[in-house]
């Protein structure tokens, strides 16, 4: 993996509060005794992320012009709003939050909407996606005891659910054309990454480490996963190519690589990197290996979504 120096992104912070107008204009560059990284300004679409501004606030959602550095916030709220996730044209998103107690299912209007609730029920909702159209949203959800997968219409209706086994099974992923599902499920003993229909049908296991595997995303043309796994001290990025099965390590960092994301036109994965010095998000590019820097200086990271 090619790493090299960077400059820091100087972009303008908008923001809807002046205690989070301060710590955005006070945004730091990762620490070069972990990793030096190029800066990253090539990029399209747009990279929301929650995160805390500091360690006494709660998560908030933002997110980021890839090309600019421009950051933008979302949401400003006193309990946590996390997991958050794009429509495909970006004028959406949905997310999960506790402002109701359990973690329940939020949609709202970019760039200035307010939240608009979608689902409660007594159990919590997290990890929600659109699907490719649109028109459905998938999410994990305790309801039933354990993790099990649910479809919902993304205008509100009666969910669905796809995984009922007593079984964890968590953060679902649509595949490109809306066909497919990859989730985390430990049915086999441990956690891996499986494959089923949009309907709850057809079934695939994809890996088969003994390892703890997470956080699958589909390349735009649908051929290949990123996930986290950890295989030593950290989880760092992985990619599968599912016709061959050839997995191949992405990332090797002294940190803890999390929620990757893949750019619409393929090019990069944005993953959360936490180390004892900074959290930051970062974006790597397929052809290359280099880890560009896209931002940093907020307390905590976490959940991506890129979105066109």
């Amino acid at each position: 993996m090619k790493i090299n120096k960077f400059k820091q992104i100087i972009g303008t912070v908008i923001v809807l509060a002046l205690f989070c107008i301060a710590s955005a204009c006070n945004r730091q560059t990762p620490s070069t005794e972990l990793l030096n990284y190029e800066e990253f300004t090539q990029g399209t679409g747009k990279i929301g992320f929650a995160t805390q501004v500091n360690e006494d606030l709660m998560f908030d959602l933002y997110f980021i012009n890839a090309g600019t550095g421009k950051i933008y916030q979302v949401t400003q709220n006193l309990r946590a709003d996390i997991a958050p996730d794009f429509s495909r044209d970006g004028l959406r998103m949905v997310f999960s939050s506790d402002r109701l107690d359990t973690y329940d299912l939020f949609t709202i209007n970019l760039p200035s909407g307010s939240p608009i609730l979608l689902l409660q029920s007594s159990g919590n909702e997290t990890e929600p996606r659109f699907s490719p159209d649109g028109t459905q949203i998938t999410y994990q959800s305790d309801s039933f005891g354990d993790n099990d997968i649910f479809v919902i219409p993304s205008v509100g209706g009666t969910p669905v659910c796809l995984t009922k086994v007593d079984t964890q099974d968590t953060q679902p992923a649509w595949s490109p054309d809306g066909k497919q599902l990859a989730f985390v499920s430990n049915r086999d003993g441990d956690f891996e990454i499986f494959i089923m229909n949009a309907d709850g049908s057809g079934l695939k296991q994809v890996t088969t480490n003994t390892t703890y595997e997470a956080a699958p995303v589909w390349s735009p043309d649908g051929t290949q996963l990123a996930f986290i796994s950890r295989r030593g001290s950290h989880f760092q990025l992985y990619q599968i190519d599912l016709a061959a099965g050839v997995e191949k390590q992405l990332t090797d960092s002294s940190g803890t690589v999390h929620s990757p994301a893949w750019s619409s036109d393929g090019k990069y994965i944005a993953y959360i990197l936490d180390s004892d010095e900074a959290s930051q998000v970062n974006a790597y590019e397929i052809s290359s290996g280099t880890s560009y820097w896209v931002t940093s200086g907020f307390y905590k990271y976490a959940g991506l979504t890129w979105s066109q």
